[in-house]
């Protein structure tokens, strides 16, 4: 088997076979090597994102993301949250990580964030795990009770469509637009208060 042909899945199940990252070594771009251990305490591993001798004082990890992708799944082969470099490996509308034993989902392309840390770019995703049995009769939706509290959106990629809900100033607002980027009280026009 040549470890440099696998996908990242394989690697990861073979993720032993890779070197340990070692200071004064020549990378090149594309190669994986291991550094750690993940949140699962499996082997850390990492792909060189470019060519470069590594020097003692810049290990892969926090504050080398330019050098070094870190890359995982869970249990479940979900992809381990990973904080991104820049566009080319930012997260995008859809994409679903384990943030800290967490699921979310990003909800904005071009997502470096992470979601403790801009919370507007991420929805939690609901438990795989089976509920409890519906109530027979049911069936119907209720909605819910709470909602969001209103964050400032910094640009159109995570402004308020019509029909979101959030709550600010211990209320209720629904917005009336799309692309809506205004609190209700510095634009009331965009949005109506629901309860």
């Amino acid at each position: 088997m040549f470890v440099k042909t696998l996908t990242d899945a394989e690697a990861l199940e073979v993720a032993t076979v890779y070197p340990v990252w070692a200071s004064q070594t020549s990378y090149s771009a594309g190669d994986i090597i291991s550094h750690g251990v993940n949140n699962l305490g499996d082997p850390q591993l990492y792909k060189v994102a470019q060519s470069h001798v590594s020097q003692s004082q810049y290990p892969p990890g926090a504050g080398t993301e330019s050098l070094y992708t870190a890359f995982g799944l869970n249990d479940s082969g979900v992809p381990l949250w990973a904080q991104p470099s820049g566009a080319h490996d930012a997260y995008n509308i859809g994409d679903v990580v384990d943030y800290n034993g967490t699921l979310y989902k990003s909800t904005i392309n071009g997502n470096v964030w992470a979601p403790d840390v801009y919370p507007a770019g991420w929805e939690l995703v609901e438990s795989t795990e089976p509920g409890p049995e519906p109530e027979p009769g049911g069936g119907e939706n209720p909605e819910p009770t709470e909602y969001p509290e209103f964050v400032q959106p910094t640009g159109a990629h995570d402004a308020y469509s019509v029909g979101d809900r959030v709550t600010y100033n211990g209320k209720v607002y629904e917005s009336t637009m799309d692309g809506n980027v205004y609190s209700p009280d510095a634009y009331p026009a965009g949005w109506k208060e629901v309860a």
